[in-house]
């Protein structure tokens, strides 16, 4: 149940936020997004099948499987959406929307995992029609966390009014300290096509709105999975979070990050409640992915679906501004969110590109990176201090969970504060300086290089290269070329704001955008 003391009243219908809408909410370990810059794609104009036969004269790599290539679609739309990062904490809650661009209805998993682990805490089918939007709101109960909404687009189980409370069933194995609902509040979401719906079925009529309510009686578990009418994911869905402080006066948003071209056997349906499908792609036959870097085009083959949608996010560097005031007024967070993660980690021993499998005792799966600030005089400097919790098998800097918030000053964008030495959050003290403080106000800020020095954060597979910078056209590395992809897969965004003390909220205020990344393919 929700706690009563949070009289939290949402009206999606109409677009807008009770005045009473008393949120608690925060920002500490985390799980997230990367958009359209996730890869430079050229495939504007293109649709997958389109690019496929025009490199089809290339060389015969592009026949049958490559079809089904899994790629990050810089157009923002795809057969699967990664929200990189969702909080209840210090008064914040986190809205989302998904949107079916298409002309055909959709059934969809739609997926809550919690931050350290991606281990889910709750999920259920959403029937979009034709054209359809579904919104929601993370709000904070007493205990953890529960997903609102007023839409009336079909869900199974029907989300009741009070919220459908996130759940812990699948960390209890883990000590004690971790099993607590205090470890839903923060995470990320995944929502994945399972089939597209003929508008003619008697499903697909069922979930049509008619007079802007749909009928929802074919949509149970039984109905659902033997339902005609059901063809494999189409894609073309897009969505968006925004994290949302009513009582701070601050609210930033996010793109959800679109993966398409999954392809499926058959169409991957599920009872609600089944933990796929997922990004390791049951029932999926792409083993393919398709990343440009450096004017190449990479085709390249895997052993499995996971390493395939790994591929697309893999990145040896992440870059961005931050901004801090030692006054604690102006503040910047970075998520970077690893949604693929927890397929190498949960094991008896880690699986490249991750180092370190998941510790059960103290909660945490490190990877190795190093700090390097610039500020704005461009004085250099290399981060000595270590986030927090300090991992056990590891020295010096590390991203130790699926979800992970950096703060810079000690304050987040959202009036939250991520403590150094915090059981809940990775932080770093201010980097400029080698740690030290700024000595003249105002000027603390700078861009800082975050890199993937893990000696297992590589994986490799084979494929082609088409190079398509050269003065008498592409030109195309032959099939079988061996390619070790460098990094993590990861997507994330920053946030950063000021609160000015002042008791006014309307002094307050938020903003995010995109985090920079490379990419080294050899």
């Amino acid at each position: 149940m929700v706690d009563p003391a949070l009289k939290t009243v949402v009206d999606f219908s109409q677009g807008q936020m009770s005045e009473k809408t008393n949120i608690a909410v925060g920002s500490k370990v985390i799980t997230q997004k990367l958009n359209a810059e996730e890869s430079n794609l050229n495939m504007k104009t293109f649709k997958q099948k389109a690019l496929f036969s025009a490199l089809a004269g290339a060389s015969a790599f592009a026949m049958a499987g490559a079809a089904n290539a899994v790629y990050v679609n810089a157009d923002g739309l795809g057969q699967a959406l990664v929200y990189p990062y969702y909080t209840v904490r210090a008064g914040n809650v986190t809205l989302l929307s998904v949107v079916n661009t298409t002309t055909q209805a959709k059934a969809v998993k739609v997926r809550f995992l919690e931050g350290k682990n991606s281990q889910e805490v709750l999920d259920f089918n959403l029937f979009l029609s034709a054209k359809d939007v579904w919104t929601g709101l993370i709000s904070p109960t007493a205990a953890g966390a529960t997903i609102l909404t007023a839409d009336k687009s079909c869900t199974n189980p029907k989300i009741p009014t009070g919220g459908a409370d996130f759940r812990n069933f699948l960390f209890v194995t883990d000590a004690a300290a971790l099993q607590t609902l205090d470890r839903t509040r923060e995470g990320y979401v995944e929502m994945i096509e399972m089939a597209t719906i003929a508008n003619d079925s008697a499903l697909g009529k069922d979930v049509t709105h008619v007079g802007g309510v749909p009928a929802c009686k074919l949509t149970t578990d039984s109905s659902f999975i033997a339902a005609s009418g059901l063809t494999v994911p189409s894609g073309g869905m897009f969505g968006n979070g925004t994290i949302l402080n009513a009582a701070g006066g601050a609210s930033t948003g996010y793109d959800a990050v679109a993966i398409d071209g999954l392809g499926w056997q058959r169409p991957p349906v599920t009872i609600s409640g089944d933990t796929t499908p997922n990004l390791a792609g049951n029932l999926s036959t792409s083993k393919t992915s398709v990343v440009t870097n450096g004017g190449n085009l990479y085709i390249t083959n895997w052993l499995n679906t996971i390493s395939a949608v790994s591929a697309t996010m893999m990145h040896d560097n992440v870059y961005g501004e931050y901004a801090f005031t030692t006054d604690g007024i102006i503040g910047t967070d970075w998520v970077i969110t690893m949604p693929t993660k927890s397929q190498y980690v949960n094991g008896t021993t880690p699986r490249p590109p991750f180092q370190r499998i998941w510790d059960t005792t103290n909660g945490v799966s490190c990877d190795d990176v190093q700090l390097i600030s610039t500020d704005r005089e461009e004085f250099v400097g290399i981060t000595n201090d270590d986030f927090s919790p300090r991992p056990p098998a590891a020295k010096g800097n590390a991203l130790c969970y699926e979800a992970n918030v950096i703060s810079f000053g000690g304050v987040t964008a959202t009036g939250a504060s991520l403590t150094l030495g915090s059981t809940n959050d990775v932080g770093i003290k201010p980097v400029q300086n080698q740690g030290l403080e700024v000595p003249t106000a105002g000027k603390e800020g700078g861009w800082l290089a975050l890199t993937f020095t893990n000696p297992n954060a590589q994986i490799s597979g084979t494929g082609e290269i088409i190079n398509t910078t050269g003065a008498t056209g592409a030109t195309t590395s032959g099939v079988g070329t061996p390619m070790t992809y460098f990094g993590l897969p990861v997507v994330g965004f920053a946030i950063s704001g000021a609160s000015f003390k002042t008791g006014n909220p309307q002094q307050n205020y938020s903003n995010s955008y995109t985090l920079k990344y490379s990419r080294k393919i050899q």
